[in-house]
């Protein structure tokens, strides 16, 4: 019988839920409006899902410019589903918004699976086993890798944790037909997910049946008895698992990829050698990853592996891989897994309880769970997503991200585009999207010229000239944007262009005044970093007198000896678009690096030539002026701006 205990601690999940869902969905939101979202994923999965809507099931444009369907990398018949979600809400933002929900709503699987596995040894005390549940629901949501997954742009994988915490609630009520509806949900997520039905499906086929290992002699047959009256529909969802995971693995992804095989199955291939294989699954890497969904979960799942086991595959999948991603717990690969080590926090919470009980010791049960989810809560204050915890951040619109609805009201529905990966998402309820700098046949090509740091600068810049050349023409250009439509007049980029490139009034992080030949003057720099919490510098340069060439400006990365490291001096964007011979009388001129990976230790140079090849000693401009006077000139030609070392997310000067 429900109590006014049980019947008020789901009201408050309830708003748990609501709360998480109008939170997670706004700030999903504010990312994507902050461009922050990607081609990969949430375009290239936003166009499969809105032509499916369309009438072309699962379409989309690949990165190469082949309008495919998604089969080639993932079956995931859920996009089908999800689907009419637009004729609801017309925009990308729906996925974000429905994907928050989704998650949010598994909360409610929890609550009830909690309260039925603790209320037994809760004790007399009508309160203790639904606010029990409460706190294993709030445990759920505030897991910082789900979160984490939430915020990691849109995925099928997402849906993963509602919907097998439903079929496993399902599956203790014994309420078969709605095991069986959540079941096949689940099949439909993708590919490698059967096997967690599989799982399921066996242990809910097996769950009643008693392995008494001193009875071994008679185990088998006692086995086989039970099979004749054990429950069918898990059974038989263990079985179509397995059948779907090899149709889809080994039948369907190979049909339509041109491997002949799923492109992900590189990841596992770690090394033939054997001993190689067990060094790296010991890597610090993965056993932080695992530390870190125990964590999460309080501790005590480690008490139940039971319930980590129905996760294994998955959970294995994750720490074997050689792609660092699926085991940082930043991404939306440990979505899957987060369910079980909340299904395990609470069955570990109960056998802990009950050893305590056993011992005599009062008021076990309020101590272990709140100790579970103090510990839980501790470890969310430090990494989690939420406004009082350590990875949160609110992220700035600004007036560029405004912007850029001027550019896209000027494209046409139903024409075909090429875009930048971040312009991307915000243009993908088309047919035919391709992926800058394939072009194919669009009728339009929508840059972000701020973007092509994410590839080769000179590159992307040759490719432009190259669609002039082609008949593209300039419709509109303002702050590093640039509107070209094919057969459109030719006109050159307006000054507005150029506001990219233009910092006034700047105070760099690191001033300084270096001059370079009585020409160039270097006026410091920032260390900032991406949204992939890859470093680069900001840096900061004005002209001395009206130049009549263009300067190629140097900022580096040295090594020990003070030479340029070879990965760390590609050059700059503004190098391409804003040469110094375009510069104007006191223009401050900001030029980025490409973000990359520095280390731990890091020592900055600067330097300015004439001409491209630095390795020509003759061609650099000496250095006339330096302030700071404690920075060290090398070779009367570059300037050693510092060493920084690494301190937690931050790069801190060492020593000049």
């Amino acid at each position: 019988m429900k109590t006014r205990a049980y019947f008020a601690a789901l009201a408050i999940v309830w708003v748990l839920i609501f709360a998480y869902g109008i939170y997670f969905s706004a700030l999903s939101v504010r990312r994507h409006r902050a461009f922050l979202t990607n081609a990969s994923d949430l375009g290239q999965i936003d166009q499969a899902v809105w032509n499916t809507s369309q009438g072309r099931a699962l379409e989309f444009t690949r990165r190469t410019g082949e309008q495919s369907v998604r089969l080639t990398d993932h079956v995931e018949p859920l996009f089908v589903l999800i689907s009419p979600v637009f004729y609801l809400y017309d925009s990308v933002e729906a996925l974000l918004i429905l994907q928050s929900f989704v998650i949010a709503i598994g909360a409610l699987a929890v609550f009830w699976i909690a309260h039925a596995k603790l209320a037994p040894i809760a004790g007399r005390v009508e309160w203790h086993a639904p606010f029990a549940g409460v706190l294993f629901a709030a445990m759920y949501l505030l897991f910082p890798a789900l979160q984490a997954a939430n915020l990691a742009e849109f995925h099928a994988v997402t849906f993963v944790p509602a919907l097998v915490l439903f079929m496993y609630h399902f599956g203790l009520e014994k309420k078969w037909g709605w095991f069986a509806v959540l079941a096949l949900w689940t099949l439909m997520v993708k590919e490698e997910v059967a096997l967690l039905v599989v799982m399921m499906g066996g242990y809910f086929a097996i769950v009643d049946f008693r392995f008494l290992i001193a009875d071994w002699k008679t185990l088998p047959a006692r086995f086989l008895a039970y099979l004749k009256s054990a429950p069918r529909v898990p059974m038989f969802f263990a079985a179509l698992g397995v059948v779907w995971f090899v149709v889809t693995v080994f039948v369907i992804i190979p049909q339509f990829n041109t491997l002949g095989r799923s492109p992900y199955t590189c990841r596992y291939v770690v090394s033939e050698d054997c001993p190689e294989v067990v060094r790296g699954l010991l890597l610090p890497e993965r056993l932080r990853y695992l530390a870190q969904l125990f964590a999460s979960s309080g501790f005590v799942s480690i008490l139940d592996p039971i319930s980590l086991l129905l996760g294994s595959p998955l959970i294995l999948a994750n720490v074997i891989s050689n792609y660092p991603a699926q085991y940082s717990g930043t991404f939306h690969y440990a979505a899957p897994v987060v369910p079980y080590f909340v299904l395990a926090a609470i069955g570990g919470s109960a056998w802990l309880t009950r050893k305590l009980q056993g011992r005599g010791i009062a008021n076990a049960f309020v101590t272990v769970v709140g100790a579970a989810f103090v510990l839980a809560l501790g470890y969310h204050l430090v990494v989690g997503y939420t406004p009082v915890a350590g990875a949160y951040t609110f992220p700035e619109i600004t007036a560029r991200n405004e912007l850029f609805a001027k550019f896209a009201a000027q494209i046409p529905p139903g024409a075909k585009v090429s875009t930048t990966p971040s312009l991307h998402p915000h243009l993908s309820h088309r047919e035919y999207l391709y992926r800058y700098p394939v072009v194919e046949d669009a009728d339009y090509v929508m840059l972000d010229v701020n973007e092509s740091d994410r590839g080769i600068p000179s590159e992307f810049r040759v490719r432009y000239n190259e669609l002039l050349d082609e008949g593209f023409g300039v419709v509109d250009a303002q702050d590093g944007y640039v509107l070209l439509r094919r057969n459109a007049p030719p006109q050159n980029l307006p000054d507005d262009f150029y506001t990219l490139f233009r910092a006034p009034n700047v105070t760099p992080q690191f001033p300084a005044q270096i001059d370079f030949g009585g020409k160039v003057r270097f006026l410091g720099y920032d260390i900032a970093e991406n949204q992939y919490g890859r470093p680069y510098l900001k840096t900061y340069w004005q002209r001395l007198q009206p130049l009549d060439k263009n300067y190629y400006l140097f900022p580096f990365l040295a090594d020990e000896e003070g030479a340029p490291l070879a990965d760390f001096n590609f050059p700059m964007t503004v190098l391409f678009w804003h040469p110094s011979a375009a510069w104007k009388q006191d223009e401050i001129v900001v030029g980025k690096t490409i973000p990359l990976d520095w280390g731990d230790r890091v020592r900055l140079g600067v330097g300015v030539v004439d001409g491209f090849d630095w390795n020509d000693k003759d061609s650099r401009l000496k250095v006339e002026r330096v302030e700071p006077s404690n920075l060290k000139v090398v070779d009367g030609t570059w300037v050693e701006l510092g060493e920084f070392r690494k301190e937690g997310s931050e790069y801190l000067k060492w020593r000049e």
